[in-house]
């Protein structure tokens, strides 16, 4: 298949907004789809390059593409950059610029670009690292582009950006993947689910059918997407969104883990599904010692403790641990980690998935053998007192943690679902996970550092970024320094103090309330905001949506209307 053909339908899909039409349209496509196209067809519809579960990235920046794109149109970067400011995505840019272009002598000669051709250039391109990586990458983009047409241009730069701009949602292409080959909706969106790979569900439910999906399943060393928690108020609506009944676990200040363990060999995964097994030498450790099982995934929440105290530490201490990737082994002794696993997804060849709760628990607490504090099952207890839960929830908070966990007992296991089988109860006001889109450099005694951030949350409907405010107080000098270096690298553009960036750093803010704005597109703003915490294990697709901005809005004047009552 070639990628112009692949465009045409990423063509035809933005000129609808009927989800039904594009799951028509997808669903005729993929029938003529190769086995071998089908795979990379389905991941690029999702706007990803390689599935969820794979944690390889072309490591291809704004800046980046910004040099290629100026060089293939003959312009300059700073027209690059003026045209950017005005379109707001590098792929359309790429698109106008090249209109204009003359084609380059090296299109005579290439043949045109295949899908397969273009995965396998992605490919190439993560695995290139080291001196000179950053050249090579220009190169090959550079190729790319010179061999596509300008709208085919749009659609590369934007999956090289993972924005790719054609309103097929994670639902749109499980539709069509179940339509396209007559397999029931419920069993194309459990396989998903369990495997996180979109393009092997499309692949075997074209090969294999319904029984080929139902084998499909969680295995060890390919990490899931997390079961996911709603807020609740307090103690009674927990028990009341759970049947009177519950398990109520510690919510602990850490960072979310999945552990793999396949005989001697240990993986650890972050909640973005990035590989940590190097930068946790001791959480390795403790997992050798203390899992008894041949093959086991297990949610972990992974909490940094003080060596004088014994006291939990800070949840941006946890951040700094995982982040470092030079002397961890001294600073794991600085700051030495510890686990507490919460919930086994797999044990010993077996999914455990469908299991209700209360019967995972049990087994994970036969598998998890406590090892000082180093590793133990999170502090678990099935309450149906309001009074007790409040108790509990106070003597977590005591020890330095964020609240408590509700479990429904008889509830499955959802990858990536954000239910009521699962809430949390936290002390803290309300907070939102925002994404920068733009920042500013501050003046004074700040001048060298980014002191200011333009927040957005996702608007899934426009596929656009909604900007709800901007934010600048909260932040430690500490952590200003450690925004300005984290967001250096990814400036698209500059204009006086203010910076045009990729959409990827999260940060968790507290406010006041959300008031109607009409000075920000989204039609909201954020009253008094304070950054809480950079998010480092939250990446854009986690950010807020505009919808919970919107669910909030309308749940302040509900809460208003019953205390003056």
């Amino acid at each position: 298949m070639y990628f112009a053909e692949l465009a045409s339908l990423f063509d035809e899909l933005t000129a609808y907004s009927s989800r039904l039409k594009k799951t028509d349209i997808i669903a005729d496509f993929l029938t003529r789809a190769s086995e071998d196209d089908i795979e990379i067809v389905c991941t690029f519809l999702t706007g990803r390059i390689f599935p969820a579960w794979d944690t390889r990235d072309i490591g291809v920046a704004g800046k980046t593409l910004v040099k290629v794109i100026a060089n293939i149109s003959g312009k300059s970067s700073e027209d690059v950059i003026e045209s950017y400011r005005d379109t707001g995505h590098l792929g359309i840019t790429a698109e106008r610029l090249l209109e204009k272009k003359v084609a380059m002598s090296l299109a005579a000669f290439e043949e045109d670009l295949t899908v397969v051709e273009l995965y396998r250039q992605f490919e190439e391109m993560a695995a290139t690292t080291g001196k000179g990586s950053a050249q090579k990458k220009q190169r090959m983009l550079a190729n790319l582009l010179s061999r596509t047409e300008p709208r085919e241009a749009n659609y590369l730069v934007s999956l090289a950006m993972r924005n790719l701009l054609i309103g097929s949602k994670e639902g749109v292409t499980e539709d069509a993947v179940a339509q396209s080959f007559g397999v029931p909706p419920d069993a194309v969106r459990r396989a998903w689910m369990l495997t996180n790979d979109i393009g092997l569900v499309a692949r075997i439910a074209k090969t294999e059918g319904f029984s080929g999906l139902r084998a499909l399943g969680i295995e060890p060393m390919r990490p899931v997407r997390p079961m996911l928690a709603q807020n609740v108020a307090g103690a009674s609506e927990a028990l009341d969104v759970m049947g009177g009944r519950a398990a109520f676990e510690t919510k602990y200040d850490g960072a979310r883990i999945q552990v793999h363990k396949v005989g001697p060999d240990i993986k650890l995964f972050s909640r973005k599904m990035e590989d940590l097994t190097e930068a946790l030498p001791d959480i390795r450790v403790a997992v050798k010692e203390s899992i008894h099982a041949d093959s086991v995934i297990l949610d972990c929440e992974a909490i940094a403790v003080d060596n004088r105290t014994g006291k939990v530490i800070p949840f941006q201490n946890v951040l700094n641990r995982i982040r470092r990737k030079y002397k961890v082994r001294e600073l794991s002794h600085q700051i030495p980690m510890q686990l507490r696993p919460f919930d086994i997804l797999y044990l010993n060849g077996d999914s455990l998935v469908d299991l209700p709760f209360v019967e995972r628990r049990a087994l994970l607490e036969k598998t998890v053998v406590p090892l000082d504090g180093r590793c133990k099952p999170s502090e678990f207890k099935i309450l149906d007192d309001p009074e007790a839960v409040a108790a509990f929830f106070t003597q977590s908070i005591d020890a330095g943690h964020e609240g408590l966990m509700a479990k429904d007992l008889n509830a499955d296991y959802s990858p990536g679902i954000r239910g009521r089988k699962m809430v949390k109860l936290k002390e803290t006001l309300e907070s939102l996970d925002l994404v920068v889109i733009a920042a500013e450099y501050g003046h004074g005694r700040k001048a060298g550092w980014i002191t200011s951030y333009e927040l957005a949350a996702r608007d899934e409907d426009n596929e656009q970024w909604a900007p709800v405010g901007r934010v600048s107080s909260g932040a430690s000098d500490e952590q200003l320094k450690e925004l300005t270096e984290e967001i250096k690298p990814l400036i698209i553009s500059e204009h006086g103090r203010t910076v045009d960036l990729e959409p990827q750093i999260v940060l968790e803010v507290k406010f006041n309330e959300i008031q109607k704005s009409p000075n920000y597109a989204s039609g909201y703003a954020l009253r008094f905001p304070r950054i809480v915490r950079i998010r480092e294990d939250k990446g854009p697709d986690d950010a807020e949506t505009l919808e919970r901005v919107e669910a909030l809005y309308r749940l302040q004047f509900k809460l208003k209307g019953a205390t003056s009552t």
